[in-house]
């Protein structure tokens, strides 16, 4: 009988040992890498339409000056 709660309590233990401490981290560069690849993504999709806003604006504002010019 203590030889059963013995063999349980050290299985419980080493899996809960593991799910804390995880013995294999192969994939965490991955992962890290996916993370940032998606965030500089989102940054460059936020960066592109600021610029193409600006561009618009900038191209409205030099088409009626230059129309304001031949008058």
């Amino acid at each position: 009988m203590i030889y059963v709660l013995f063999n349980a309590f050290t299985t419980l233990s080493s899996l809960i040992n593991k799910s804390f401490h995880p013995s294999d981290e192969r994939g965490e560069g991955v992962v890290s890498s996916a993370v940032a690849v998606v965030i500089f993504s989102a940054l460059g999709v936020a960066m592109w339409f600021a610029f193409r806003d600006t561009m618009n604006t900038a191209t409205s504002m030099i088409n009626s000056q230059v129309a304001q010019l031949g008058n």
